[in-house]
């Protein structure tokens, strides 16, 4: 049986549960609270030692951080291209948005979500980054409807979850047509699952 940590309040555990509603894949979900500190007990560092969600056990095999997890469990599925060109490319876009969208993104949500205070300059900094990585998804979406070779996938999973969150950290995504022409073709896929 696969084990299944989430936090409901991460984007990155969501698209692990998104990934987990569209295939239908059996699971027990526990649910912890990381604003309350439960992903730093002794107790959840014995089962991961990184400390953080989401984390899937399965046959006593642990796996970390979102993307690795979202390859994991669609291999062999539609949802994970199987051309070495096509997986190529899905890396390619689930790292630029680890690297770009839910850095420049994810953080100033959370903040502003949390009521985190930080210094204007951070927020200055982060401000041209999410425009540079909503312009890079909106150029990509003006010309395919998905990320990668025609159909939706986990690079398309990955981009949504802090995506579709823009706003929560101030990005408005009207400015962005081809960007929210994608996001309502995700929320249109079999098995869609909310944000909870």
């Amino acid at each position: 049986m696969l084990t299944f940590y989430d936090a409901p309040v991460s984007g990155n555990t969501y698209k692990v549960r998104l990934l987990l509603a569209q295939l239908a894949l059996p699971h027990e979900r526990i649910v912890l609270d990381i604003v309350g500190g439960k992903v730093r007990t002794p107790e959840y560092r014995q089962v991961n030692p990184f400390g953080r969600v989401p984390y899937i056990v399965e046959d006593g095999f642990g796996l970390a951080e979102s993307n690795a997890i979202l390859q994991y469990l669609a291999r062999g599925s539609r949802l994970l291209p199987p051309g070495a060109r096509e997986h190529a490319l899905v890396q390619q876009w689930m790292f630029f948005e680890q690297n770009q969208v839910e850095l420049s993104i994810g953080l100033p949500r959370v903040w502003k979500k949390f009521g985190i205070e930080q210094h204007p300059s951070v927020l200055e900094h982060y401000q041209p980054r999410a425009l540079a990585a909503l312009k890079v998804l909106e150029r990509h979406l003006a010309k395919h409807d998905w990320f990668v070779g025609g159909a939706y996938s986990v690079a398309d999973i990955a981009l949504f979850a802090y995506t579709h969150m823009a706003p929560e950290a101030g990005r408005d995504l009207a400015k962005f047509p081809a960007v929210s022409g994608w996001l309502e073709r995700v929320r249109e896929q079999p098995g869609w699952l909310a944000l909870e």
